[in-house]
């Protein structure tokens, strides 16, 4: 039986700070800022060459909760043609509402805070630790740096599928690298820990995509995604994930606060854990919340957006732009090698929409290109350090 303790009070907040900073992202998307051009990457060998980019979707009407959020109406637009217009699905309206709540518990609770980039939780989090765990949490701390947090990204997921596969080719991700991830994050956590490839991966999220493109996303997601991972995850996932994956989940109570979970007893209970990380209410299933070992839960990147992992040092990968998100420290994201890149809202609705086959080659490769830009720029006493670590 796993035990559970509280550390202060506050995660809740910074979590809700980080809806918010989304939500101001999206509707910020309009504004047509040009990014920063920077010189193009190119890619490796073993890489195809990217899909050809998609064509912009229209840009939908914006949400009126997200207006109140924001405190001030976003400048007024010309409509797109009647014929034109985009009906975006109930599962974008959910999740739009989802967050904009979330914007609205900020602004109520911690306005002009300002720590959108504290994404590490120290306070009131929920550690899903038994004693033992403690002590083997505190070798590994010693031994193992760094470590990989992967964000909430929703439909967004073979981006970090990308990531994933540079930082492996790169040396940087091995069998004994700690991980962390909220939402989508968390299940390229299970994935890695797996030993399944990333291109496999890619293959399962087309199959997934294609499911919810023709059948529908919103109210069944859940089931969908519990079945693709049943059959695609090996049946000794927990073991091969215990004490190396933490996953991110919101705990509600009378306020919403982290859960971090790293200890497993089956595959059935890891796949539980990311589905309830992933469980933006109404969009995953017809309910508002879901039950995770007798705790009333929500979508983990409400809370903890990007999880601390258990290693001394840990970057943090996002698949949408920190700069729009107002983030700093920001490890890998799409504001590493800005070229040739969609607009922010149309990563949005990717990321509660599923994108045609050509879209989903196209962010996996995007992320093989920021992870190997940041490879460039980054200290090589990272990867010095893991290669000492593989010695001992």
């Amino acid at each position: 039986m796993l035990r559970a303790s509280a550390r202060g009070v506050g995660g809740g907040r910074r979590g809700a700070s980080m809806a918010f900073s989304l939500l101001a992202f999206s509707s910020a998307a309009a504004s047509g800022i040009p990014p920063k051009p920077q010189p193009p990457l190119m890619l490796p060998a073993s890489i195809s060459a990217a899909a050809a980019a998609a064509a912009a979707r229209p840009r939908g009407q914006r949400l009126l909760l997200a207006r109140a959020a924001a405190g001030s109406d976003p400048e007024p637009s010309a409509p797109p043609p009647a014929d034109a217009a985009e009906r975006r699905s109930l599962a974008v309206r959910m999740g739009e509402l989802f967050l904009g709540l979330a914007a609205l518990l900020v602004r109520g609770a911690g306005r002009g805070r300002g720590e959108a980039a504290a994404v590490e939780a120290r306070d009131g989090v929920v550690w899903e630790q038994r004693p033992e765990d403690v002590e083997a949490e505190r070798r590994r701390r010693e031994l193992t740096s760094p470590g990989f947090s992967f964000s909430a990204a929703g439909l967004l997921f073979p981006y970090h599928l990308g990531v994933a596969q540079c930082l492996i080719d790169r040396g940087y991700i091995t069998e004994r690298t700690p991980l962390a991830g909220s939402s989508a994050g968390a299940i390229i956590c299970a994935v890695i820990a797996s030993g399944n490839t990333m291109q496999d991966a890619l293959q399962v999220t087309k199959v997934l995509a294609e499911n919810c493109r023709s059948k529908g996303t919103a109210f069944r997601l859940g089931a969908v995604l519990k079945d693709v991972l049943d059959e695609f995850l090996p049946d000794d996932l927990h073991i091969r994930c215990n004490g190396r994956i933490r996953v991110a989940i919101t705990q509600l109570s009378w306020r919403p606060r982290g859960l971090l979970v790293d200890q497993f007893d089956s595959k059935e209970d890891v796949i539980s854990a990311v589905i309830t990380s992933s469980f933006i209410p109404g969009y995953l299933a017809p309910r508002p919340a879901t039950f995770f070992r007798n705790r009333l839960c929500i979508d983990g990147g409400l809370t903890l957006f990007m999880p601390p992992t258990s290693a001394s040092e840990t970057v943090r990968i996002c698949a949408f732009p920190a700069s729009r998100l107002g983030l700093q420290g920001i490890g890998i994201n799409p504001d590493c090698n800005p070229e040739n890149r969609d607009s922010p809202r149309q990563l949005f609705n990717w990321a509660l929409e599923p994108a045609d086959d050509e879209v989903l080659d196209k962010l996996y490769e995007l992320g093989y290109l920021d992870a190997a830009v940041w490879v460039e720029q980054s200290s090589a006493e990272l990867l010095v350090k893991n290669e000492q670590i593989e010695k001992t």
